[in-house]
Formats: structure tokens, sequence, C-alpha cells
């Protein structure tokens, strides 16, 4: 089983550390080859959002497998009947230009759509963004461990390490003076801390992009469908970004991801639309199982339920030097340099509770569909076990 999370710069890529084997999944539960059940606060770095083998995906994709799998980008019924649920979630304005296989795919192809449109070549991301681990995708966040640097790229400060009136300003200056064909933001980092901006930060980065003819792309793969909230992050702003990239929890689990693009931008062969499994049939079933099933389970009352309860828990950590940083169902606690964070994930997973760590971060991704009183108990555990951590590090 892998408990890290993505990597990003200056952190361990991934560990497999857990001490089992997971055999069997369901709902929020993982049991191993023993028969022994862990709390899933990990959801496969948040793809079953909707839990593990939700019957009712899983009966869509057996039925699908009884049908076709995949047919190589011929048309079918199914792909097109999920092109139509995803894009319901949207403004008219924004069309499904394709599904793609990953998150990394879907930034790539997002990044070739603007290239294609503006004519120009570079692209703006912001430190410990995770869109993806190409090295383009990666170089936008991170400093791809010595990776070779590619002209035009510029990865700018984000709101850990700089005033916002600041970040925006060296914005300005970059798209007055460079090629700039889009602008990234992953609006909440997931892998990176939990950081977010202002709510006045992000219409005025749309702002300097529309005036200088530069695509903002919102990196919503982790964001979107009422993970923090609101049916995608952006939902709480009057603009809508010109790409919008989905994923994660699109097919529950199932490898699968979106763009969403403005009409007003046609996809054109330098675009390099589709892949050899984009779109399949198995993945189009998902995602329509998937779409249906949120619309049905009243996603906004169970995140509030659930920001609620770790919030009460985790909250309190604060005053102990401990980081809390998120909304909804997406939560990252930051730990101080002197707590070892892998001991921490292996204590917690010996007491039942399995969740995902990177560097200095734990990461809290709950299924919207958790037993509540199952989660206050594993938040219980988290928090002893770091007020043990910090009890030891006072006595020192």
């Amino acid at each position: 089983m892998r408990l890290a999370l993505p990597g990003i710069a200056n952190s361990k890529m991934s560990m497999s550390i857990a001490p089992f084997s997971v055999a069997r999944a369901d709902n929020d539960r993982l049991f191993d080859d023993r028969g022994r059940s862990f709390l899933d606060l990990f959801s496969g770095h948040g793809t079953t959002w909707l839990g593990h083998a939700n019957p009712h995906i899983a009966a869509a994709l057996a039925k699908q497998l009884q049908n076709v799998w995949i047919t190589g980008g011929l048309p079918t019924a199914v792909h097109d009947e999920a092109k139509q649920s995803v894009e319901a979630w949207f403004p008219p304005s924004h069309f499904l230009a394709g599904f793609c296989s990953t998150g990394m795919e879907a930034a790539e192809f997002s990044l070739r759509v603007a290239r294609a449109v503006t004519g120009r070549n570079g692209a703006v991301g912001f430190e410990q963004s995770m869109h993806g681990k190409s090295l383009a995708t990666a170089y936008l966040g991170w400093g791809n461990y010595g990776g070779p640097s590619l002209p035009d790229f510029v990865r700018l400060p984000f709101v850990q390490s700089c005033s916002e009136e600041l970040i925006l300003r060296r914005l300005a200056d970059v798209l007055t003076r460079r090629a700039i064909s889009a602008v990234f933001i992953e609006p909440l980092q997931a892998s990176g801390g939990g950081h977010a901006a202002s709510k006045y930060f992000y219409p005025e980065l749309a702002r300097l992009c529309s005036d200088q003819g530069t695509l903002l792309i919102f990196d919503e793969l982790l964001t979107g469908f009422h993970r923090t909230g609101p049916p995608f992050f952006v939902s709480d702003f009057r603009f809508v970004p010109d790409i919008i990239l989905v994923g994660k929890s699109l097919g529950n689990g199932f490898p699968v991801s979106g763009v969403l693009v403005n009409r007003r931008y046609s996809i054109t062969p330098p675009m390099l639309a589709g892949s050899t499994f984009s779109g399949n049939a198995l993945a189009a079933a998902a995602v329509t199982a998937t779409l249906r099933q949120m619309r049905s389970c009243n996603l906004p009352e169970r995140v509030r339920s659930i920001e609620a309860i770790i919030v009460e828990h985790l909250a309190p950590l604060r005053e102990r030097g401990i980081a809390l940083r998120g909304r909804g169902a997406l939560w990252i606690l930051e730990l101080p340099n002197t707590i070892d964070v892998e001991r921490v994930v292996l204590t917690l997973c010996e007491r039942g509770v399995v969740a995902g760590f990177t560097g200095r971060f734990i990461r809290i991704l709950p299924a919207a569909t958790i037993d509540l009183g199952e989660l206050a108990r594993a938040c219980s555990i988290i928090a002893e076990e770091l007020e043990k951590k910090t009890d030891v590090q006072r006595s020192r």
C-alpha cells in the first residue's frame, strides 16, 4: 500500500511503510489479509470520494464489462452519456474537451490547448503546487529534483512565502515581459501544505490573465465535486477560468480525468487530444455512475459535517505548534521538524487509522460516505498521538 502523498520539492517522493497488505476494501474501511480492519483517511490519494467498492458504481462497471471495454476512439453511447454528465456540472460556456486517464495527462493536454490557442510557449505555476509528475507539470510547482529547466516556464512563490500583493505584482511583470500561454493554479494546495489565497486573490489573478490574453487553468483535480464545500473551489467566484481540470473522484477510483474548456476555443489537431486509453468505455461508465451517485447523496451536508468534526478535534493542535489548513473534506496537518512524521503515521496505522503523508505534512482525505462517528474517533486518535509527541518535546 502506498501511504505517501505525491512528492514535492525537498520531500520524499513515495514510501511504502504500511505494516499490512490490503486484501479488500469497503466504503471507509480497508481489510488486510489477516482480517484486520483500518479506517481509511487516505482514500487512494482522494480518489474513492464515494467510498471503496461503491455498489452502484461497481454494478455499472460490471454491466459495461459485458459489453465493450475500449474502442480506441471510436464513438460509443456510454462515452457521450459521460460527457453530458460532466458538462451538466458546469456553465454552458464550457464543454468537455476530452477525457484523460490521469490528472497529469489532463494538465499536459490543457497546456497544449493553451499553447495552440495563444501561439506562446511559456507557462506560469506556483511553488509547491502539484499538477503531475511529468517534466512540464512538475516544473510548474516544484524543482523536480534537479530536472532540466524549461524555457519560458516560470514558477512563482505562493502565499506561504510571499504576500498576495507581491505575488500579483510579480505575475503582472512576468505576463507583460514573457510569452506566457497559461497560468496554472491549484487553488488549495492539496499536496503542498493546504495553502490557499484569500477570496480577493483569484479574481485579480483572472483579470491579469485576461488583460494579457493568457489562459487561466484551474486545477480542481482534487478540490472538485464538493470536496471543499461548493461544487468546485471556483464556484464561489464570479468568473469561470478558461480551462478547468477535473479528476481523482470523477470515477471514484477508476482512472479518469477531464479537461473543461471555454467554447470560444476549438480543439485542433496540434493540441493532440486523446490517447490510447482516454475516454474508454469502462471509464465512461464509471464517470456516469459516480456523478449520478454524487447527485443523490447530499454532498454539501456531508462535507459540512466532516469539516466540523475535523476542526473540532484537530484545530486545538494549533496551540501546540501544529498547523491545520484546508476546508471541507481536505485537510493538511503540518508538523514541526522535531516530530518524526513517518513514526506518527505508523503509530496511527497500528491503532487502525490510515493517513497519507509527505515531508512534514499529514493529509486527511476522508470519503464523503465515511461513518461520522468513526471519523470523530479517528481524529481523536490523531490528536492524542500528536499531543503525546509534543508533550515529549516540551519535557526535553
